[in-house]
């Protein structure tokens, strides 16, 4: 697994999926059922899985489950027989294979509607074909209309690099700057046929921002034992809390009220383990649900001031969750695609960057796939000096955009 991880001023996030032509032959919390509900919780139960894979890393974490799930959906609209049901059951779609991109495309429309008040959130999806090789009409139609995704002609058998940087330009540009060079020279071949790609970028302003003159060096317990000082906000103001028994959550809203961040803090300085053992998808919506309906209290909150780059390449992971013949030259079944059966995901990467401030947070996430062939009183403190999880919701959806932990909030 590629892991990087280091604390910047930005966030994005980027996930990339390539997929390879084999060389020989076959081989929201409390919202209304809808289709864009069910696309954003079959993110959110995607995300949920691999978090608990994740985790089992030190340090920080950041990924976008919006991200690589609707790689996922995008990929299954090119699937067929056993490797179509593989994705489905990872992205745990229990609806019909044909109501993916609908329901994917209302969620696509949904996020388009949060952005207000300042808050910016786009998403985008492209697909880049090598030249003669045009993917089937029904692939392309589903990928445009429900998807809205650019097609695009490339050459990566007569120029590579050329290629590259454009696939590149496209992930920098639409991840507001924050990721570039996402696709290193070695994710395409001349044999590459076909990149999918996704991207997602926010950047929002706190609904009630901290005031930069409060901020001043705090201790955060990166163990029991040990502590670091770092740069800390402050702020007291009205916010909504809700109690479970492994943590309190805390809301973090941002301006114009569709969006905000939950912050699940662990009720002992070492208990994010036991966190993340009870971690999941049922679990989260139960807690979020109940955060929903909480009233706002007076809250004296105090949080570190953090950002994080994160990559890693999820083969391994989704193959873990049941994404098998995917990945498998003699095995996968792309045939939507391109009506043949001489394509296989050859590798995925994803990568993350976030930025939190006194004045909000900052975020991006692309997803990419390569196919080669083959009441008055005194406030309550919050102080969140621990290790933590964090995620940024759409909560008309409950769409998760992002999913992260920190264990040390140090510039490093």
């Amino acid at each position: 697994m590629i892991f990087d991880r280091q604390l910047t001023s930005a966030l994005p996030a980027a996930i990339v999926l390539a997929l390879y032509a084999a060389a020989a032959g076959p081989g929201a919390a409390g919202a209304a059922e809808t289709p864009a509900k069910d696309a954003a919780d079959a993110g959110a139960a995607l995300g949920v899985d691999l978090y608990r894979l994740l985790c089992a890393q030190d340090g920080n974490i950041l990924f976008s489950p919006y991200s690589i799930s609707e790689a996922l959906a995008l990929l299954s609209c090119g699937a067929d027989g056993r490797t179509r049901q593989e994705v489905l059951k990872t992205l745990h779609w229990t609806r019909t294979a044909d109501q993916i991109p609908g329901a994917f495309g209302a969620q696509h429309l949904q996020l388009d509607a949060a952005s207000r008040d300042g808050a910016i959130l786009s998403v985008a999806d492209s697909i880049w074909y090598q030249r003669g090789h045009e993917p089937r009409a029904a692939f392309l139609r589903a990928a445009r209309q429900e998807f809205r995704a650019e097609v695009r002609l490339a050459d990566f058998s007569a120029d590579l690099p050329v290629s590259l940087r454009m696939i590149n330009s496209w992930v920098e540009k639409n991840t507001g700057g924050k990721i570039p060079g996402l696709l290193p020279p070695d994710a395409l071949t001349p044999r590459t046929s076909l990149v999918l790609a996704n991207a997602i970028y926010f950047k929002g302003r706190w609904e009630r921002p901290f005031d930069e003159h409060a901020t001043a060096p705090g201790r955060f317990f990166t163990t029991p034992g040990k502590s670091v000082m770092t740069a800390t906000m402050a702020r007291t103001a009205q916010f909504r809390t809700w109690s479970a028994d492994a943590c309190e959550l805390l809301e973090l809203p941002y301006a114009g009220g569709e969006l905000s961040m939950v912050i699940l803090l662990p009720r002992t300085r070492d208990g994010l383990p036991s966190l993340e053992r009870q971690l999941g998808f049922a679990a989260l919506s139960q807690w979020l649900a109940s955060l929903d309906a909480a009233r706002p209290e007076e809250m004296a909150v105090t949080l570190p001031r953090f950002g994080i780059t994160y990559a890693a390449e999820l083969n391994k992971d989704l193959s873990q969750l049941g994404m098998v013949a995917a990945f498998m030259r003699d095995e996968a079944n792309l045939s939507r695609i391109n009506g043949g059966r001489d394509l296989f995901v050859s590798t995925m990467l994803h990568k993350a960057f976030v930025d939190v401030n006194e004045e909000g947070t900052e975020a991006a996430a692309a997803t990419s796939a390569v196919l080669t062939s083959f009441s008055v009183q005194a406030p309550r403190k919050l102080p969140v000096d621990h290790p933590f999880l964090f995620l940024i919701r759409d909560t008309s959806t409950g769409s998760l955009l992002f999913l992260g932990r920190i264990v040390d909030p140090r510039p490093m």
